[in-house]
Parts: C-alpha cells; sequence; structure tokens
C-alpha cells in the first residue's frame, strides 16, 4: 500500500511511521502543555523550573539567573522526559520523570541524580 502526497510516494513503512508519529503528538498532550505550563519548586529549594509550551528554564532563587535550560515532552499521562543545558558547566543532561499526580514530578537523571519538582502557585 502506498499513498500519494503531493510528488511524494509514501510507503506502508512511511505510513506506519506517520501514525506513531502522530500518536507521540496526542501523548505529549496528555501530561504536556498546557498542563505542565507553570512554576515548580525544586524540593532543595535551590530553584524553580519554569515550564512553557515544551520549554524548560531552571532559575536559581537567591540570584534570579537562568542556570539551565532545554526542552521537556510528555512520554505518557504520567511520564515526562526533561533535557537541559547548564548554564555554567555547558553539559546536556537529561531525565525522566514520573508525575504521581498534577502538582509533583518525581525524576531520576541520567547519572542517577534523583529530585523532585512541586508546582507553585
Amino acid at each position: 500500500m502506498s499513498m500519494r502526497i503531493g510528488k511524494s510516494t509514501l510507503g506502508a513503512g512511511s505510513l506506519v511511521l506517520l501514525g506513531l508519529l502522530a500518536a507521540c503528538q496526542n501523548n505529549k498532550e496528555l501530561a504536556g502543555p498546557p498542563l505542565l505550563n507553570g512554576n515548580w519548586a525544586s524540593s532543595d529549594g535551590i530553584y524553580v523550573a519554569q515550564l512553557a509550551n515544551g520549554e524548560f528554564k531552571a532559575v536559581a532563587n537567591d540570584t534570579g539567573n537562568i542556570i539551565s535550560e532545554g526542552t521537556y515532552i510528555a512520554l505518557s499521562s504520567d511520564r515526562v522526559q526533561i533535557n537541559w543545558v547548564g548554564k555554567i558547566s555547558g553539559r546536556s543532561n537529561q531525565a525522566e520523570c514520573i508525575k504521581p499526580d498534577d502538582n509533583q514530578l518525581d525524576c531520576v537523571d541520567v547519572s542517577g541524580n534523583k529530585f523532585s519538582l512541586r508546582r507553585t502557585a
């Protein structure tokens, strides 16, 4: 089976891939924007994570400076992936988070470090 789009022909494999991409987009809406939009305080009190339409920023509580920036995406209705780069270190990092309720994210980064974020008013 193939489908013609403009001058291109998509085979069955391409159609499956398009279907998976559409499914991922739907999952993004389950836990992602706008449901995650807002400010999330770190459990250690060092920073506030600002989540807005797929963009992530961590702002230091003591200076107000942005300490990291990146993106986030919902993997399912209760799992979120955050990708960021530290402003000082220049290092990339990634964490997978479980969302036990609408106001908390419990995360583990690629090095095994755990952190939690709690939605603020």
